[in-house]
């Protein structure tokens, strides 16, 4: 009997039982796109029961939280043991930015005011020298307890999370009855749904979670396939080798503003890719994908479709490429879609109005990550495909007494059960609430900082605000901003409060002041793309006039 037919009658019964509760008030995912789950009730929820892992309920700011600033704010600190001339990770020196950290967090203080910086005496115990390892007994000398070092290391990390507004990580979360699981190795080695002999995993909430995002995408029961993946890029890369072995010989089309991680599946499996250029807003361009597929008739048509892309948050529009296929005349069994939702794919069926993404439509894999909009304080995601794919790569391993389907062999099952944790401590109007209140904010922020005199833009499907660089280095090591070339940006986020956007937007006019203004660095850059009237809207002006300058 497979771990599937074993798991799902205990869960649902308990899932039942649960919704019985008098205590709870959990929609499910069938009254999603009810009238009854609208905006104006989810935002008020007032039968819901307020848990820390969710968004807390609308209320106003509270004053006492700017008494958490300092001088310090004035004068922005980097804190972050790093030297002004951090070491660059692009491959253009003009991208700067800090690398995508891992988003641990004190779960009680991301969403509430900003934390201080750590004094230099605080610095000095997370220096090199200080962290160390000793190798002999008398190198101990002279280095501080191990206990001293975590205190600051935590309030380091307190810090960098109240100030954290670059990077798509939910940092409002609270995973308190979990921690006591900590002190187990929980390893779901294997395939989610074939037991291994090791025992001490996972799988029934792998299983139910993977069960969640199935029914979320509309798929049928026993149609589906999926596994707790460790990122977002796992389940990228993932897909992408179920297509390869679909389609051998076929050519994997994607736009250019891609996520890395698609390209590098490419390289890993020795693919044919094309890079597709992009509208201003970072859709893909239809007609450039369409040309490109015409030249190549003879061979499969592979497709990365973006449910949001990295720094614009552009979501490609599935329906128009697959009238672009059918146009062309390619067969479904000629083509294989992938759609990247690292973030938005999760929020998508939770605004009001949406263009549908579901596997009601001819897509073959879905890649999420977990650790984005649900949060969690390990990185996780999910990969879902249809079950016929994964066939393609299944292979009977004696040695765990299970089947080898995934990327990794041995699999993170804290990550499945955390993530379940989140699903069922939020429900779908918990996680509805947290997306309204991305999407409202973002708006917020945008019209603050066009308000302000600067370029700004933000996409109709998306909480990622896309603005012109700031000129000083250390605002945006700072606040931690993504940057690409001229440009940077804001992820709304749970955790990202109107009181946090105040301070964000008075720093910004005040390094706007100092510095003034970034120019264009080149003609068809990414600012000047924000000057393109297909976002619609008003907005500020680039500074720089190219027909002048260049």
């Amino acid at each position: 009997m497979s771990m599937r037919s074993m798991i799902r009658p205990a869960s649902r019964a308990m899932a039942a039982a649960r919704l019985r509760t008098a205590s709870r008030s959990a929609r499910t995912l069938d009254d999603l796109h009810s009238p009854f789950l609208g905006r104006t009730n989810v935002t008020c929820a007032p039968l819901l029961t307020r848990f820390k892992s969710s968004l807390p309920l609308d209320q106003p700011d509270l004053s006492e939280t700017a008494d958490l600033e300092s001088s310090h704010f004035s004068t922005p600190h980097l804190d972050n043991n790093t030297s002004d001339t951090i070491k660059d990770y692009t491959s253009d020196a003009s991208k700067a930015g800090t690398p995508s950290p891992w988003a641990v967090f004190d779960a009680w203080g991301a969403g509430e005011g900003i934390v201080d910086p750590l004094t230099a005496a605080e610095e000095e115990l997370l220096s090199n020298e200080a962290v160390r390892i000793p190798t002999e007994e008398g190198d101990r000398q002279g280095l501080p307890d191990e206990t001293d070092i975590l205190a600051v290391y935590d309030k380091l990390l307190k810090r960098k999370s109240s100030v954290h507004f670059g990077y798509p990580y939910n940092l409002m979360y609270n995973h308190e009855e979990l921690y006591e699981f900590m002190k187990y190795s929980i390893n779901n080695l294997g395939d989610p749904f074939v037991t291994s002999n090791y025992g001490v995993h996972s799988r029934q909430f792998e299983c139910s979670v993977i069960d969640f995002f199935a029914k979320l995408w509309k798929m049928e029961p026993s149609s589906y396939w999926g596994y707790v993946t460790t990122c977002g890029t796992e389940g990228n890369l993932h897909g992408i080798l179920l297509a390869r072995e679909c389609h051998p010989d076929g050519i994997l089309y994607s736009s250019r503003e891609t996520h890395y991680s698609v390209f590098k599946a490419a390289r890993y499996y020795r693919m044919d890719a094309k890079a597709i250029p992009t509208l201003p807003m970072g859709e893909i361009d239809y007609d450039a994908l369409a040309s490109e597929i015409a030249k190549n008739r003879d061979r499969p048509v592979i497709i990365n479709v973006n449910i949001g892309t990295t720094v614009k948050g552009a979501v490609d529009n599935l329906d128009r490429i697959l009238r672009i296929l059918k146009t062309l005349g390619i067969p479904r069994e000629r083509f294989h879609i992938h759609c990247d939702g690292a973030l938005f794919a999760m929020m998508m069926p939770f605004v009001d109005f949406a263009p549908e993404i579901s596997f009601n439509k001819p897509i073959d894999s879905i890649a999420v990550s977990g650790h984005k909009m649900l949060g969690c304080p390990m990185p996780c995601g999910i990969a879902l495909t249809r079950i016929e794919h994964v066939k393609k790569v299944e292979q009977r391993i004696d040695y765990l007494n299970s089947v080898d389907t995934t990327i990794m062999g041995s699999r993170n099952g804290q990550a499945a059960l955390y993530l379940w944790y989140s699903l069922r401590k939020k429900g779908v109007a918990g996680i509805k609430r947290d997306v309204v209140h991305c999407m409202e904010t973002a708006q917020y922020l945008r019209d603050k900082i066009t308000a302000a005199g600067l370029t700004c833009r933000l996409n109709d499907l998306s909480s990622t605000v896309v603005l012109e660089r700031p000129m000083d280095d250390k605002f945006i090591k700072r606040w931690q901003l993504a940057c690409e070339e001229d440009i940077a940006h804001v992820v709304v986020m749970p955790n990202v409060t109107r009181f946090k956007i105040d301070k964000f937007v008075e720093e910004l006019v005040e390094c706007k002041n100092v510095y003034g203004r970034m120019k264009p660095v080149r003609k068809e850059s990414p600012l000047m793309k924000l000057e393109s009237s297909a976002w619609g809207g008003q907005y500020v002006a680039p500074v720089s006039n190219f027909k002048e300058d260049f």
